[in-house]
């Protein structure tokens, strides 16, 4: 398992290869269309977003919850578009969130044994 400073990933969205990136060291989370920036933000004091975004002259909106577990998806008219624009960043976090609930289950259960 190697340490990735920028997560990126491409989608098929309305006819168009879209990539998706996040750098975790500056929460800066960015959508390209070929070189074109679509959206960019920093995900830093804000742990949700809903921005609406135009791709290919269509309306979508771009979901991004990022506090405990990341979960960020992409809406067109209330039908989900994609579930998950990052899914290795999605499954980080729900491991990261086990090992922490499992190693605070470990410490409550030894210091009711003492």
């Amino acid at each position: 398992m190697t340490f990735e400073q920028i997560q990126q990933q491409t989608h098929h969205i309305a006819d168009t290869k879209v990539l998706v990136s996040y750098d975790r060291f500056t929460t800066r989370f960015e959508l390209k269309k070929g070189e074109e920036v679509i959206y960019s933000t920093r995900l830093l004091f804000l742990p949700i977003k809903n921005v609406n975004i135009l791709i290919n002259e269509q309306e979508f909106t771009l979901k991004i919850f990022w506090f405990i577990l990341w979960k960020s998806t992409l809406v067109n008219n209330d039908n989900v578009v994609i579930k998950e624009l990052l899914v290795h960043r999605r499954k980080k976090s729900i491991g990261l969130l086990s090992y922490c609930v499992l190693v605070s289950c470990i410490k409550v259960s030894l210091d009711f044994m003492v």
